[in-house]
């Protein structure tokens, strides 16, 4: 069974759907998929290089079926970009800028009856946006309330929360080769969050979020903050994100290590 018959018998996916029904119901399984760079860390740490370390489609969506894993941007815009191929849409990558540097986040082109949409499963944007945005649109997606701006540098994306904005990213609406992308994804490798763990997933009450120890939820109109202890880390990561034991344990040892 290949890559993308397993995904859609693990989610309960209907396959004889129309093409693009079938592809939106894989999109937003993306939604249930953990952003995370645990499997990063390791594959990274046993890997020796940049190159080696990239997990493909296939080792993305095997490792969540098995280990509950997931993916960072990268991993997950490549796992989504070759579903969208494979059920004969055209679909390319897309590169986008955050305020600390050019190229350090991608989403996904995908040409449906003729437009182009943007897809983010690494913000969990799993409804298709138009990429032709000309007026500012207002989403929900993973609990959060976003807006999204165009402008002439491309599309900018605000998280919204207690009649405030924050500027998370803009995305370019130029899809990029997939040279261009890779060279994107290995830079990655070598970027501060691998120093920490930093996950992501839409949760029943929001958006559920930890970068190093500190724990969050975001709801569309408030957010909680905890401070997890050390040695209760690895239990909270396993327990919130679903990904098994002994993947996180093996992560936090090499963070420790410094590896």
């Amino acid at each position: 069974m290949d890559m993308l018959a397993e995904f859609l018998k693990h989610f309960h996916i209907d396959a004889l759907q129309p093409p693009q029904q079938l592809f939106c119901a894989a999109a937003r399984a993306f939604s249930r998929i953990p952003y995370e760079n645990i499997t990063k860390i390791i594959r990274r740490a046993e890997a020796g290089s940049d190159e080696k370390a990239r997990r493909g489609p296939d080792e993305v969506i095997a490792d969540h079926i098995r280990w509950g894993a997931g993916g960072t941007c990268f991993s997950l815009t490549s796992a989504l970009c070759q579903m969208a191929r494979r059920m004969g849409f055209e679909a390319e990558y897309l590169l986008a800028d955050r305020s600390y540097g050019q190229n350090t986040h991608s989403a996904l082109f995908v040409r449906i009856d003729g437009k182009p949409y943007l897809f983010d499963p690494g913000f969990l944007i799993t409804e298709p946006v138009p990429l032709a945005l000309a007026d500012p649109l207002e989403i929900v997606s993973g609990g959060e309330r976003l807006k999204l701006i165009p402008g002439k540098t491309g599309i900018s994306l605000f998280t919204e929360r207690g009649g405030k904005s924050v500027y998370r990213l803009t995305y370019k609406t130029t899809p990029v080769d997939a040279g261009e992308f890779r060279k994107a994804w290995d830079d990655s490798f070598h970027w501060e969050m691998m120093r920490y763990p930093l996950l992501a997933r839409a949760g029943a009450s929001g958006r559920i979020y930890l970068r190093g120890s500190m724990f969050q939820v975001s709801g569309k109109d408030s957010v909680n903050r905890v401070k997890i202890p050390e040695n209760e880390l690895a239990a909270k990561i396993s327990g919130e994100f679903g990904i098994h034991p002994a993947v996180v344990a093996r992560a936090l040892i090499l963070l420790k290590e410094g590896t």
